[in-house]
């Protein structure tokens, strides 16, 4: 009877260890307009879900570096089930015009790597036209098991853009 007992809680306790540390991780990219004026700044930020490692911040190239990194954090943990997200913004001021790249960010560790790919911004003169109606927030989103060693594929991910009537 004991025995049966004593194994039962094991059973128990490796499946909630199981369930914490199983959950999907993803690190999210999101840019809130593709498409600028060179005076015009863009907002870039970084969400990891349930990732825990170091955040590499990529380059910024082409960009001067207004604010940043703001960084923010939560912890939630629901009936056993523990989920973190913590965030990395940084607001940008293109320098020059013409096709720009924010480079590629990463998050090491735990023997698990996620990478970002660069993500194009266009920039116009100061003079042109504003593109603010045919500019969209573009959100890319990175998704990782836990136990596996890879670099995933890419999701484009259109954000609804809600507007007050």
């Amino acid at each position: 009877m004991f025995n049966k007992k004593f194994l039962l809680i094991i059973f128990v306790y490796i499946s909630s260890i199981s369930a914490i540390f199983c959950q999907k991780s993803s690190l999210t990219v999101t840019v809130d307009k593709d498409t600028v004026v060179l005076n015009e700044m863009i907002k870039v930020e970084f969400m990891l879900d349930n990732l825990t490692g170091n955040f590499v911040a990529p380059d910024f190239v082409g960009f001067q570096l207004v604010s940043g990194p703001n960084t923010s954090s939560s912890f939630m943990m629901v009936n056993g089930k523990v989920s973190q997200k913590k965030s990395y913004g940084y607001i940008l001021l293109p320098t020059r015009t013409g096709l720009l790249k924010i480079g590629s960010a990463s998050v090491e560790g735990d023997g698990n790597s996620i990478a970002t790919e660069p993500i194009n911004i266009q920039v116009e003169a100061s003079g042109t036209e504003r593109y603010s109606k045919n500019t969209t927030k573009k959100s890319y989103n990175y998704e990782s098991d836990s136990g596996k060693d890879s670099i995933p594929e890419l999701k484009k991910t259109k954000k609804r853009v809600l507007k007050k009537i």
